[in-house]
């Protein structure tokens, strides 16, 4: 993974947080955040944010998930629900996401139309999702 790349992850992240805070807003509104979240992520975007995800996805190594993953049946023992954004492109593939589901025993919804920011895209159709899944539990 890109960020867990000394270096690469670095240079990744200050690309990314790149530029005026309008620059900033832009680009998370052209990854699906809306505004005004767009510009309140973008303000808070800098290098301390840049360490802080640095951090949490260097904070598990990548043995340890993919141990994760092979410990999917056991997660069965309790109700899970995987909300399937199906335009997210940065989470695997919408094949990949179900057959998780599967074997972790969750319930796998597919969230047409949505990407990787879907709470925020369509917040009232989250919540639906969620709140049946808790009324359901």
């Amino acid at each position: 993974m890109l960020w867990q790349t000394p270096g690469a992850g670095e240079h990744h992240v200050a690309e990314l947080f790149s530029g005026g805070h309008r620059e900033r807003a832009a680009r998370m509104v052209e990854w699906g955040i809306p505004e005004p979240t767009a510009g309140e992520v973008a303000s808070a975007q800098g290098p301390e944010m840049g360490k802080a995800i640095l951090a949490l996805y260097r904070s598990i190594p990548p043995a340890v998930l993919l141990e994760r993953g092979t410990d999917l049946p056991a997660a069965a023992a309790k109700p899970g629900l995987v909300p399937v954004a199906t335009e997210d492109v940065t989470t695997g593939s919408v094949a990949l996401r179900h057959r998780a589901a599967r074997r972790a025993g969750a319930r796998a919804v597919d969230l047409d139309g949505l990407g990787h920011w879907w709470m925020l895209e369509d917040p009232a159709r989250s919540a639906r999702l969620l709140v049946d899944f808790w009324d359901g539990v």
